[in-house]
């Protein structure tokens, strides 16, 4: 067997040749999965469609606390970017943000899943159903590289649980009631919030959390407040 290059893992030296912290390093570089400063103003999250009616997504006070618990970290993954050997064919939102909130004795790390969509349809509903549902599937096997267990971070000493939460983002909808459409339902409440079942590698049945926004058909961007979408 030739000699690899790097070591999945070597407790002498935890640092040397590490594989994991070779891929992460690759994944910055390439910008696919960058680390936003909570000290910066926005994430801003383009439609690269240029036919699409909304144009771009701003999230704004990232550097948010109430009185239980504060942001620490934000990470933002690119999706929709090409990456030899990385990329696949499957449906997926445009990006994810990850949102790591440290309570008292545990943290919490928050996956948004980011859609942008101009109009709605019968069709598009069931697409957005997929994207959830894949996109999830990816980034389960995005998070087992995650540096979960770096003692400098103190993340080794914490209990850290994953909430999954669909964020969807549109103009306008024309739809009806002729297909059995779980994303429908949830639209057609007044808050426009609900539970998705989807199918994921790991669970036959796994829930996600969905928040819908409509955007004023006058306006091709739109800014949301990171709070309210950690509520």
């Amino acid at each position: 067997m030739s000699q690899s290059k790097y070591y999945l893992n070597n407790p002498q030296s935890p640092n040397l040749h590490s594989l994991r912290d070779a891929l992460h390093r690759a994944f910055k570089q390439e910008e696919f999965i960058v680390e936003i400063p909570t000290e910066d103003d926005v994430i801003e999250i383009p439609e690269r469609n240029d036919k699409a009616k909304l144009k771009k997504i701003v999230i704004s006070d990232l550097n948010y606390s109430d009185d239980k618990s504060t942001v620490i970290k934000i990470w933002k993954i690119d999706l929709e970017k090409e990456l030899l050997g990385i990329a696949t064919s499957a449906k997926k939102t445009e990006c994810a943000i990850l949102v790591l909130q440290r309570y008292e004795g545990s943290d919490r790390l928050n996956v948004f899943l980011i859609e942008l969509k101009s109009s709605l349809n019968n069709k598009t509903l069931t697409e957005i159903e997929e994207k959830f549902s894949s996109t999830m599937t990816r980034l389960y096997m995005l998070l087992v590289l995650n540096n979960h267990l770096n003692p400098n971070q103190g993340y080794d000493k914490k209990a850290i649980y994953i909430d999954f939460k669909g964020i969807l983002f549109y103009k306008n909808s024309k739809f009806d009631n002729s297909i059995d459409c779980q994303l429908l339902s949830i639209l057609q409440k007044s808050k426009k919030v609900g539970v998705l079942t989807c199918k994921t590698i790991l669970r036959g049945e796994d829930k996600i959390k969905i928040k819908c926004f409509e955007i004023p058909t006058s306006d091709n961007s739109f800014t949301i407040k990171l709070q309210d979408l950690i509520g």
